[in-house]
């Protein structure tokens, strides 16, 4: 599957569009760029071609203004314009775009040669190259402008959604003032979340309450140890991290967007920690940041949408806009929660392992914790899988090898399942019978500890097993 039909898959049935009462510009916002439309004179401007649109946008305003935040930069092809608002500090025409400092971006068509579907998908795929480089953003903005059209965009990760479309000749000073507003918008306003902290030390985190004082504040590995590419979802986003002055990066703090309406995994790994389940990651800190139904307060959603079946074979006009090629669904907003979630150990990932005995050590105390989370704690994992097994380095002869990790999916033996007859579980380590759609059973995870380890073995060291592997069918 390539880019495209993944973010399309990723989006498709979470568009909602457009949105009643969709207030994206504070007004401080909105009375500093009427002054620039003043000072331009720009009441009354002569109102650009659609072929003509793409230079007037790269020189719009000519000057730096003094009190803009931002600055729009533009990326051009045959008719097509990537745009992305960026710091002016960072603002290099010739200069590859910094992902990490992209603020706001839009895309923008001036031809038929792209038809709807296929432009907004493009807008998409700046908005996952933003999210990639900043996973813990809280939501983002996106301009589209298609021949005369033109829509307001927000990526979040319940989906995303649009203002009311317009037309740019026909409301020129509208799109003016459009244009001019991100630049004056503040990084609360855009959504870059401040949760994460530069300092001469390195990337770090404050906990509020964290009950150990070496937890109070942590600093993290530069590079993430595990990260989401879709733009909706749970967004996970994991990172090794440390206290101040220690050499050991015995931590992992993970970021996600967790559904509200589902069990927290938090919730279960206190549970294990109140049992004292053997073998099992610890929970050492917990907190809620945000909400999307915070985020969206004001507004008036109507259920999700989905783009239609046959778009190549329409006819599209100038005042083609989403709702023209989508159609209403039965599924309503779900609202998702920013946590922050800190466990140890850290680990090594399974693949890591440093010869066979490490590797059946490993597996069999994976096993053995399976086993503890089932019998004293009365919590079905569902999820055995090579990325949910971590290797430890014990620091007592007692002290497991392999510890079971990730209780996103699993189960409250006293509860029952989440959702009956959902299929949970990591695809290429499911057992037969949860495939059949079969009542989920402890059995069956220890069907996923066997696919576990010929994955692992067929690997050998490796992520995936080689290309020619029936397992990669």
């Amino acid at each position: 599957m390539n880019e495209r039909d993944e973010i399309s898959d990723n989006i498709d049935g979470y568009i909602q569009a457009p949105v009643r009462g969709l207030v994206i510009f504070g007004d401080e916002v909105i009375e500093k760029s009427a002054g620039v439309i003043r000072d331009l004179g720009l009441q009354s401007p002569t109102v650009p071609s659609t072929d003509s649109l793409l230079l007037w946008f790269s020189s719009f305003p000519s000057a730096q203004l003094e009190e803009a935040r931002s600055s729009w930069q533009t990326e051009t092809s045959s008719g097509e314009a990537n745009l992305f608002l960026t710091r002016p500090a960072k603002l290099d025409p010739s200069s590859k775009i910094a992902w990490p400092d992209v603020r706001a971006i839009g895309y923008m068509s001036s031809g038929d040669s792209i038809n709807y579907q296929d432009g907004l998908l493009r807008l998409c795929q700046t908005a996952r190259k933003v999210f990639i480089n900043q996973p813990t953003r809280l939501y983002l903005h996106g301009l589209y402008v298609r021949k005369s059209l033109v829509e307001a965009w927000t990526f979040d990760r319940s989906g995303i959604y649009c203002s009311q479309a317009f037309n740019w000749q026909e409301e020129f000073v509208r799109f003016s003032s459009l244009v001019l507003n991100y630049r004056f918008m503040t990084e609360k306003d855009l959504g870059i979340s401040t949760i994460i902290e530069n300092s001469e030390a390195g990337s770090c985190i404050t906990l509020d309450n964290a009950l150990e004082p070496s937890l109070q504040k942590l600093y993290l590995e530069d590079q993430t140890i595990a990260l989401s590419e879709d733009i909706v979802g749970e967004g996970t986003t994991c990172y090794r991290a440390k206290s101040l002055g220690s050499q050991r990066w015995d931590y992992v703090v993970k970021f996600k967007w967790r559904l509200a309406s589902k069990r927290p995994e938090e919730e279960l790994l206190q549970l294990a920690k109140a049992k004292n389940c053997w073998g099992v990651v610890s929970l050492d800190y917990n907190k809620s940041i945000e909400s999307t139904a915070n985020l969206r307060q004001g507004s008036q959603f109507a259920p999700y949408r989905r783009f239609l079946a046959r778009q190549h074979d329409m006819e599209e006009s100038e005042a083609s806009g989403i709702i023209q090629h989508t159609e209403e669904t039965s599924k309503v907003f779900e609202d998702r929660i920013f946590t922050c979630v800190i466990i140890s150990p850290a680990g090594r990932p399974l693949s890591g392992f440093q010869n066979r005995l490490e590797l059946l050590q490993v597996i069999r105390d994976a096993v053995r914790a399976h086993r503890s989370l089932f019998q004293v704690a009365k919590i079905l994992h569902q999820d055995v899988s090579a990325d949910n097994i971590i290797i430890t380095d014990p620091q007592r002869v007692d002290d497991p090898k392999g510890i079971l990790i990730d209780l996103d999916v699993a189960m409250d033996l006293e509860t029952g399942p989440r959702t009956p007859g959902e299929v949970v579980g990591t695809r290429p380590f499911m057992s037969i019978g949860i495939l059949k759609k079969r009542r989920h059973a402890y059995r069956h995870n220890l069907e996923s500890f066997l696919y576990v380890f010929l994955w692992t073995v067929i690997s050998n060291g490796q992520e995936n097993p080689p290309k020619t592997s029936r397992l990669r069918q």
